[in-house]
């Protein structure tokens, strides 16, 4: 079992295109860490 990260990747730039990278990086590190904890959380459910 790992953690979710503690820091999020920074904006690396001021464009749009910039602020579009960081958000999907965001994004995929939301829902990679989501994934996992909702399955804890739904195993410890089933557990009761």
């Amino acid at each position: 079992m790992t953690s979710c990260p503690t820091e999020l990747p920074r904006l690396t730039g001021g464009t749009g295109g910039d602020v579009a990278l960081t958000m999907r990086s965001w994004a995929r590190e939301h829902h990679h860490c989501a994934t996992r904890h909702n399955g804890l959380v739904e195993a410890l459910e089933k557990r009761r």
